[in-house]
């Protein structure tokens, strides 16, 4: 599917903070919610929410100032809002149960949303979580250039502004492993990246990694106090968030489901989508069974 009927089936959903922001939502049986990273947006997960789809009722958002959602201009964006959109979302949708599944900065309001449950807090359930390549243990994460030039105060906004298409197509074939995305490919993803000029956010969205600063304990803690079913799906070959922290993350989580992918970079779901649908939906439909039969 390309980019724009992408968009064309999304609906849209008036946040809290009267924010407009795009869902999709497809197929129906145990639902899947499909959480994505910066500065990417749901499309990502096109192949893999496709195939799940054909026995899965499957969500996808695009968090305020990514894809299709509202791209406020100088804005505070931050991990708690995006948090609460999930929240607002399933609510919206009356859904009280979903499995999620999340991959970088979605990654991290995963961790946000798992502390919530632990503390009570969250409205919905989480019935279990699947990973994909995060900087899940924060001192193991090793972030790009530019990714710390863009945190960088006024030099952010100053690179911000003058990213191309071109540096943007650089960046992703630099996390990712020996597939790298060819011409189409990345014209859908830079569709969303750069629409209401979106790619000129990037130094404000990528504030979460003040934020993780901050809270990175607590969002560690919550995902290692997780008792529910949790697999881990890493691209070994990612420099950002590859091998080296996943070898972290077992010690931590020694209870994970483990699936390791060679030559894949920091988005399995792009690189290798029927390998990730596949664990996805082994997961899912294990957990599934088990619900069933208890």
């Amino acid at each position: 599917m390309l980019a724009e009927g992408w968009v064309t089936e999304c609906e849209t959903l008036v946040s809290r903070r009267n924010h407009r922001l795009a869902y999709r939502r497809r197929g129906s049986g145990p639902t899947v919610l499909l959480l994505h990273g910066f500065p990417t947006w749901s499309y990502d997960y096109a192949s893999v929410a496709t195939d799940l789809a054909r026995d899965h009722e499957v969500i996808t958002l695009d968090f305020l100032g990514y894809g299709a959602s509202d791209k406020p201009k100088h804005y505070q964006y931050s991990v708690a809002e995006s948090a609460d959109s999930v929240e607002d979302l399933l609510d919206h949708l009356s859904q009280p149960s979903v499995y999620l599944v999340m991959h970088d900065y979605g990654a991290i309001v995963g961790q946000e949303l798992v502390d919530r449950q632990l503390k009570d807090s969250l409205p919905f359930r989480i019935s279990g979580i699947t990973v994909l390549n995060c900087g899940i243990v924060y001192r193991a994460y090793r972030p790009t250039l530019l990714q710390r030039v863009l945190n960088m105060s006024v030099v952010g906004g100053f690179v911000a502004g003058r990213i191309t298409a071109a540096r943007a197509r650089a960046g992703l074939d630099g996390v990712m492993g020996t597939e790298k995305l060819d011409d189409e490919e990345f014209a859908n993803m830079w569709h969303g990246m750069s629409l209401k000029d979106g790619h000129k956010l990037s130094h404000l969205l990528i504030g979460y990694n003040n934020e993780r600063g901050v809270h990175h304990k607590r969002w560690e803690a919550a995902l290692s106090a997780w008792n529910g079913p949790l697999k881990l799906v890493w691209g070994l070959d990612d420099p950002v968030s590859g091998k080296h922290v996943l070898e972290q993350a077992k010690k931590r989580l020694p209870d994970a489901s483990i699936v390791e992918l060679e030559g894949v970079g920091h988005f399995p779901q792009v690189e290798a989508p029927k390998v990730v649908a596949e664990a996805i939906r082994e997961s899912v439909d294990q957990q599934s069974h088990d619900n069933t039969h208890t």
